[in-house]
């Protein structure tokens, strides 16, 4: 079936509402939207409105309180900061997290801010993106729920625990943003293609069963990730799982993104006094943040020190690219052409994407709003 196509304001519009009609206030709802549709602008899917029914099943479970209060301090000095969540929205916990750490480090020159009892914040580029938009260096990791199995084992007590960096630069090069996963492939990227789906096959190397033999069948491999494992705190051995970046062998440096992974949880559960991703389980709260603002003023004339890395980044866009037309480009390029795009043409969502919203709307009553702004590419 084709994509559908749906305006920006549209798709912002009609998602805060039935983020409201879920019991959203009109605050959490307009963050939650913001967050979800800027995934969706970079194509980046299965961190978009596709995750709505998620935070549905969150609510659902208890797992997720809509009447949290703000985020209390645990700990604080000039340079640092450690938040309680207290279990509520993941992406109001991040977006009041990430504007604190903003504002030491442009007293301080530095803030490191750590998160815990949070919940599911997004795609973590997001919150990079906002400290290099304020001229500052953004560090940001988080712990996942439980779905990686560290490298010689088949028991998954790890989570995804993406990591992103983001550089502000000068004149028209954009900003550099480094998103990514310390696993082979992001839990909801897996779960929600569309190509995997329809061709039933899965790369080598990306899912494993209790045995520890590589899974390929896209079916079984979701079979793996949601019914090998239940709510209790600790996880079950030889249930399966995701691989860490590398592969399942240290052949192939299996074991560097099992130490990435091991970092992350350091970072964000260690710092935080909270709790690492092997007692997370499926839809659970106690999810984990890290945050780190950087002003590149600690390292000379903050003018030069951006243009310094705007040259860096330029001298290798020279890379000579084997294919012409497909130059070396840096990360977050890909991204932001997307976005650029979808702004100018609409966003495609596949119809995959709109049973889940419309499954939604049927929730909260707001089918005809969603129907008035889908249209076929």
């Amino acid at each position: 079936m084709r994509d559908y196509v749906v305006k920006y304001e549209d798709l912002c519009r009609v998602t805060k509402e039935m983020f409201m009609g879920l019991g959203y206030s009109d605050l959490q709802a307009s963050t939650v939207t913001n967050c979800l549709v800027e995934a969706d602008l970079r194509h980046k899917h299965s961190h978009g409105v596709a995750a709505m029914m998620t935070y549905v099943s969150h609510l659902k479970a208890g797992n997720l309180h809509l009447d949290a209060p703000e985020p209390t301090t645990v700990f604080e000095t000039p340079l640092s900061l450690v938040l309680d969540g207290h279990s509520g929205v993941g992406y109001c916990i991040a977006d009041f997290a990430v504007k604190k750490t903003i504002e030491k480090a442009k007293k301080s020159g530095v803030c490191i801010t750590t998160v815990r009892q949070a919940n599911h914040y997004g795609f973590a580029a997001h919150w990079t993106e906002m400290m290099a938009q304020e001229g500052l260096i953004g560090i940001s990791a988080t712990n996942t729920v439980r779905c990686v199995c560290p490298t010689r084992s088949a028991e998954r007590n790890l989570g995804t625990n993406p990591m992103t960096f983001a550089f502000p630069t000068a004149g028209d090069e954009p900003m550099f943003n480094l998103d990514m996963a310390t696993c082979v492939m992001a839990h909801g990227k897996l779960v929600r293609s569309q190509v995997f789906a329809e061709s039933g096959v899965l790369p080598r190397e990306v899912i494993i069963d209790g045995k520890g033999e590589v899974v390929t069948d896209f079916k079984e491999a979701l079979e793996i990730l949601h019914h090998g494992d239940d709510r209790s705190d600790a996880p079950k051995p030889n249930t399966g799982g995701l691989v860490p970046l590398g592969g399942v062998t240290e052949i192939l440096s299996g074991h560097k993104g099992y130490g990435l992974a091991m970092l992350v949880e350091l970072l964000t559960g260690g710092l935080a006094g909270g709790t690492p991703s092997k007692f997370i389980p499926l839809a659970h709260e106690g999810i984990c943040f890290f945050f780190m603002a950087i002003d590149p003023a600690l390292f000379g004339d903050p003018k030069e020190v951006r243009e310094h890395i705007k040259y860096i980044i330029n001298e290798y866009r020279k890379t000579a690219a084997l294919d012409p037309n497909l130059p070396v480009i840096m990360p977050g390029d890909k991204s932001r052409a997307a976005r650029a795009k979808a702004m100018r043409d609409g966003i495609e969502l596949s119809p995959e994407i709109i049973d889940i919203l419309r499954e939604v709307a049927g929730i909260t009553k707001k089918e005809a709003e969603l129907e008035s702004i889908l249209k076929h590419d």
